[in-house]
């Protein structure tokens, strides 16, 4: 479902976004300190590891840069993503990982916006 040359759903943010690069978003955790490895900084498993160093990290400017990750590197694409993920999904594994997924980017989400507005 995510690789091959039968990849149904690509698990990167360069595929769902357009003129969305992985350097943008490497640069943008590089910035932030957080060690990458050699896979593709774009990738939801990365992106969603992002989110928790960043929650780890959490001073005023760390909260800051969540909020963007969650707004510009996750949100816009995620949905589609996780859609598609349940549409195509052959096992029952990746039909409850989606929805389980979209919550716990939502829960995260939501706690971001209250913690903002305080």
């Amino acid at each position: 479902m995510f690789i091959g040359d039968e990849c149904a759903v690509p698990p990167y943010r360069s595929a769902w976004v357009e003129d969305a690069t992985e350097a943008e978003v490497r640069a943008f955790l590089s910035e932030r300190g957080m060690p990458l490895a050699d896979t593709p900084a774009d990738h939801i498993g990365t992106l969603l590891l992002a989110a928790s160093w960043l929650e780890d990290q959490s001073t005023e400017d760390e909260s800051e840069a969540l909020e963007t990750l969650f707004s510009e590197y996750l949100l816009p694409w995620c949905g589609a993503f996780l859609g598609k993920v349940e549409a195509h999904a052959t096992t029952p594994f990746w039909r409850t990982m989606a929805p389980l997924t979209r919550d716990a980017i939502s829960a995260m989400w939501d706690e971001l916006e209250e913690d903002s507005e305080e």
